[in-house]
């Protein structure tokens, strides 16, 4: 009998209160225990859930913490106390160079341990003026699976999805503040990045602020599997089966056909 991969995954859609980071984090911390009282293995927060997106750079810099700071060490301690992994989006203060900054993403295991910290590769608009872009598409080891990570503009673009897939990840987290305008590219973008690479993709995104929420869980086959609403914050949960994407590639053989001199393969070892 086949052996599944169940994996409950949460998504914390959530408005974010501008500049106010304790309400943040209590907003975040309270989310994260509803998810572990529904059993979730893993949740995912937000883009800036900890600061809030629409910020001047000087704000920015104020609220700023090292990714070993504050918040980092609050969310270490519950997820190890929730025995749960959590992503969450913040503003990164460079440990050595004062005044540069990340929109980054942190990554804590279940034992209360950071096992990544994922820097915007893609920098959208004015953000560029704010933030130092990163350099890296994480892919990340876990007891589930191999996760990659991506930031809002990040899923924009097929080459980061790709490279995270050709580095073996079977599900791609996304942390987002997207508008409302831009509602449809959300839902293609997640869904034809899924569909193109044969994996999991979970958006998780902000309402108010003239976001659209639709936070969602879309499978290997590009049908989306949960979807939250478009303007309430919520926690949603969904078991999933990490071994679909196993099945789905024996029928829809994207990357066992995929030629390798279509692409620059040069760009998996850059990121």
């Amino acid at each position: 009998m086949k052996k599944e991969r169940l994996l409950n995954v949460a998504i914390g859609q959530m408005y974010l209160e501008l500049g106010n980071t304790q309400a943040n984090l209590n907003k975040i911390l309270n989310m994260v225990d509803e998810a572990a009282e529904k059993d979730a293995d893993i949740i995912v927060f937000p883009e800036l859930a900890y600061s809030g997106y629409l910020l001047e750079s000087e704000e920015l810099q104020r609220l700023a913490e090292p990714s070993d700071g504050p918040f980092v060490q609050t969310l270490k301690k519950k997820a190890k106390e929730k025995r749960i992994h959590i992503i969450a989006g913040y503003p990164e203060a460079d440990a050595v160079i004062p005044g540069r900054m990340y929109n980054s993403c942190i990554f804590i295991d279940d034992d209360g341990k950071v096992i990544e910290n994922m820097r915007k590769v893609y920098a959208w608009g004015q953000e560029k003026l704010k933030f130092r872009e990163g350099n890296r598409l994480p892919v990340v080891e876990t007891k589930f699976g191999k996760v990659g990570m991506l930031i809002c503009y990040d899923v924009e673009l097929p080459e980061p999805s790709r490279i995270e897939a050709l580095k073996g990840a079977e599900i791609i987290f996304v942390s987002s503040f997207w508008s409302i305008p831009a509602q449809r590219r959300w839902d293609v973008d997640l869904a034809g990045n899924a569909l193109f690479n044969v994996l999991y993709m979970v958006g998780a995104n902000t309402v108010g602020d003239n976001t659209c929420g639709r936070s969602q869980i879309v499978g290997p086959d590009g049908e989306v599997v949960a979807l939250a609403s478009d303007d309430k914050e919520e926690v949603l949960v969904q078991q999933i089966d990490l071994d679909r994407v196993i099945e789905v590639r024996s029928w829809l053989p994207y990357l066992n056909d995929f030629k390798e001199d279509t692409f620059s393969m040069g760009a998996i070892e850059k990121y």
